[in-house]
């Protein structure tokens, strides 16, 4: 039966604080009868540790589309320039024109970021509805401003996501008690505003200095830059990047640290320290601003399960199953043993569900001097050996088409970042537990190139993007080189599988369309917009749609933003949720609101 999300967000307090009780230390009296710890904002929200606990659902909440299979994030991915969802199955969606609807199956991942979305905005709401209550015991004016900048940064942080996955969605400002069927849709501008200034107010209070996991100020200027560029106020963008970048705590790492695999093997180098496990959230490394919490021995993570972890490998590393690999003589190339394949004992269980494709594997990768492509880094076909001691190529590398499903079976691959080691899974490892970047701080040195590439300082851009490439011993890009698109290569270099890229992709068409750049406009953005442009226009998946089993890759211009699920505008019967331009019941919208509908 088919139900409103928004509707049924009513009862949040209570969840909230049951995933703060289970993340926290557990005993036999957990499950004895208690009255007294009858979750209500009454006797719960009454200090800081109550709020605390709401709190910490919405940290949780930031890494969630990190951990899984088919984690959240590959949908950031799969509909972008330098990626496709390689699932074989016809559910999966690689015609967006025909899976990606309101209704559609395809959608499911989609949806999976409305819900959470709105989820974790409602988490944050609690907060603000219930921070200026009577009952509410705060010790100083200073605790209370504290703990609602992070609410702010919250409910912030998943409108930015659902305004550049969405487009217009409703604006939620408080609370929600009870069932609701009265819901509007607010203008993305007006949305953008409200969370610019919510953030405005955190970042004078978020705190300098955190444990990993939790938000600091440079969090929140990190976030406010995005905010700034979307609404194209791109010195305010510049400014708040430079608080980041100059506030004496955060700087690119640029020589070897930390433990972890070849730690001290002077063959590997920096970026390989950077993205393993055990540096991501390591007092040493200061280039991390935020990171969700995920070890394997860190109270809290996600379980220890198949279905847990990062599933890493088994979502983003290409196939190299037993079954599938072919010597030249089309001939077994690898082994069955007795506890699965040898190769994905050790190399873990690679199913190749997001592959990258030939722009980002090849076409950015020219400069080879550059550390974050170097073999240590990434893995190459020619790092794979036949294994099979009955085929003619025993202990020999891979060679030619060695997959049967070649789409599945790409080469080379950041082996560096994706691999992660799992400690559970002993046999067919799939991607085990580890913190994930959230905000590092080498995008933020990429956003505030990008705030001096709209404003026309080209050799300020340039300085900014070659303190990334410096890091990475790559040759300096001169500032008549720096294009958007240019530092868009640079973010795919830098930042895959960290960034929400399709939000990011998606955020510069709407700065292009609300300024007239480049002949886009606002009025015909789902007909026309740099998001597909880019797109089509170096993911030859989607430019030449190629076909893969039933589906053909396929993109449209309207797809710059998801469908609104269909469920939520149909459960909503007392106001109006619109759909967006190109899917089915777009003819039906109304004007959407601002913040002047809200005095």
């Amino acid at each position: 039966m088919n139900y409103s999300y928004l509707k049924d967000i009513k009862v949040g307090l209570v969840l909230a604080i049951l995933v703060a009780i289970g993340t926290s230390s557990c005993g036999d009296t957990f499950l004895e009868p208690d009255p007294k710890s009858f979750l209500t904002p009454q006797n719960t929200l009454i200090d800081r540790s109550g709020f605390e606990a709401v709190l910490l659902a919405n940290r949780r909440a930031l890494g969630t589309e990190f951990y899984g299979f088919h984690a959240g994030i590959l949908s950031e991915y799969y509909f972008t320039d330098i990626a496709v969802n390689a699932a074989g199955p016809s559910v999966h969606p690689h015609n967006m024109e025909r899976q990606i609807t309101p209704t559609g199956d395809g959608s499911a991942k989609i949806i999976e970021y409305w819900d959470r979305g709105f989820d974790a905005v409602n988490y944050a709401n609690i907060v603000i509805s219930n921070i200026d209550k009577d009952r509410v015991n705060w010790q100083s004016d200073e605790e209370r401003n504290t703990v609602l900048a992070e609410a702010y940064f919250h409910r912030s942080y998943w409108y930015y996501r659902l305004v550049h996955q969405f487009g217009d969605v409703p604006l939620v400002l408080e609370e929600v008690q009870e069932p609701r069927l009265d819901f509007n849709t607010f203008t993305r501008e007006s949305i953008l505003t409200q969370i610019k200034n919510d953030m405005e107010f955190a970042v004078q209070w978020l705190p300098r200095d955190v444990e990993p996991g939790r938000e600091n100020r440079a969090a929140g200027y990190h976030l406010l830059t995005k905010i700034y560029l979307s609404l194209r106020e791109f010195q305010n963008a510049e400014e708040a990047a430079t608080q980041v970048i100059d506030n004496g705590s955060h700087a690119l790492m640029t020589d070897r640290f930390g433990n972890g695999p070849y730690a001290d093997n002077p063959d590997f180098n920096v970026l390989w320290d950077l993205h393993q496990k055990e540096n991501i959230s390591s007092s040493g490394n200061t280039e991390m601003i935020l990171a969700s919490q995920d070890q394997i021995d860190t109270e809290g993570n996600r379980g220890s399960g198949n279905q847990m972890g990062t599933q890493m490998i088994r979502n983003t590393l290409p196939v190299w199953w037993w079954g599938r690999v072919r010597d030249p003589n089309g001939a077994p190339g690898a082994t069955d043993g007795p506890a699965g394949n040898p190769l994905s004992d050790s190399l873990g269980r690679g199913s190749g569900f997001c592959a990258t494709v030939p722009y980002y594997n090849y076409t950015i990768w020219q400069d080879s001097n550059d550390l974050r492509h170097s073999e240590v880094n990434w893995f190459s076909k020619d790092d794979f050996y036949y294994n099979n001691p009955s085929s003619e190529y025993y202990g020999e590398p891979f060679v030619g088409e060695f997959i049967q499903d070649t789409i599945r079976s790409w080469y080379p691959f950041a082996y560096n970042k994706l691999y992660v080691r799992d400690e559970v899974n002993e046999t067919r490892k799939q991607g085990g537990h580890s913190d994930w970047y959230i905000f590092r701080l080498a995008e933020t040195y990429l956003l505030r190139a990008e705030a001096h590439y709209w404003q026309g300082e080209m050799g300020d851009a340039a300085g900014d993007i070659n303190v990334v490439r410096e890091r990475a011993q790559a040759t300096p890009v001169n500032a008549g080189e720096v294009t958007i698109g240019y530092i868009f290569d640079e973010r795919a270099r830098e930042l895959y599988m960290e960034t929400p890229r399709k939000t990011e992709l998606t955020r510069v068409a709407y700065i292009m369309a609300q300024s007239g750049r480049n002949g886009y406009s606002i009025d015909n953005m789902s007909q026309d917009n740099w998001y597909y442009d880019r797109v089509t226009g170096k993911n030859v998946y989607y430019r030449e749609e190629l076909t893969y089993g039933a589906n053909t890759y396929r993109i449209r211009p309207y797809h710059v933003y998801w469908p609104v699920p269909q469920d939520e505008i149909d459960a909503n019967v007392q106001g109006n949720i619109n759909q967006n331009e190109g899917y089915s019941g777009a003819e039906d919208n109304v004007p959407p609101l601002d913040l002047s509908d809200l005095e």
